[in-house]
This record gives C-alpha cells, sequence and structure tokens, in this order.
C-alpha cells in the first residue's frame, strides 16, 4: 500500500511539472500573441490574459486554454488572426461582458497589451 502511495505521488509530481512547464509555454505564447494582435488592430486598446493559465492559484492542466479579454477592437478580425498551435484560445470582448465578470478580470488578470 505505501508502495502504491508512493507511485501515485510520483506520478502526480511529474503531471504536474509538466503541467508547469506547459503553463509557462503559454504564458509566453498568449504574450506575444497579444503584441500581434494589439499592433494589428489600431482599435485594441488593451488586452489581458486570465484564467488558469495567468491565475497561479488556479489548476492548471494538459488540456487548458488560453483566456484573452480584448478592451476594444474587431473582435471577428483579431479571431481570424490566431494562429494554430498547441494551445486553444478563447478570446472575449471584455467591452460586453457583466459588470461583476469584467471586474475580476480586470483586477485578477495579466495586462499583456496596452496601446501607446
Amino acid at each position: 500500500m505505501v508502495r502504491e502511495a508512493a507511485r501515485l505521488a510520483d506520478r502526480w509530481k511529474k503531471s504536474n511539472s509538466e503541467a508547469e512547464k506547459r503553463r509557462d509555454r503559454a504564458q509566453d505564447f498568449a504574450r506575444k500573441l497579444a503584441v500581434q494582435l494589439g499592433l494589428a488592430d489600431p482599435g485594441v486598446r488593451a488586452i489581458l490574459g486570465f484564467g488558469s493559465t495567468f491565475e497561479p492559484w488556479r489548476q492548471y492542466r494538459q488540456d487548458s486554454d488560453i483566456d484573452l479579454a480584448l478592451c476594444g477592437g474587431d473582435w471577428g478580425f483579431l479571431w481570424s488572426l490566431i494562429p494554430q498551435s498547441e494551445f486553444l484560445v478563447s478570446l472575449i470582448e471584455l467591452d460586453l461582458q457583466p459588470v461583476a465578470f469584467a471586474e475580476q478580470v480586470k483586477t485578477q488578470g495579466v495586462l499583456l497589451y496596452e496601446k501607446q
């Protein structure tokens, strides 16, 4: 029984380590993508990352996506610019979200791009 518990603990540590490495890659990808999207559309005021990719207290899994919130810009145009990659990307228009949710994203999210 003790061996089984140790084996399961080792497997969990390995899985968690792989997920954290993937989270780091996802954050890097999202930062680069946010800059590309922001520069492609002059109407974009800001892009924030939120959800498990950017909130370290949330569980990150191998199938977690990248959640990006747009402040301004043409959602359809920007959506068409998202390249195929190992990461699924979710894009929301923050201005159209319920106030409480938008405030949560603004306070807990990570600013990835801001128009200068």
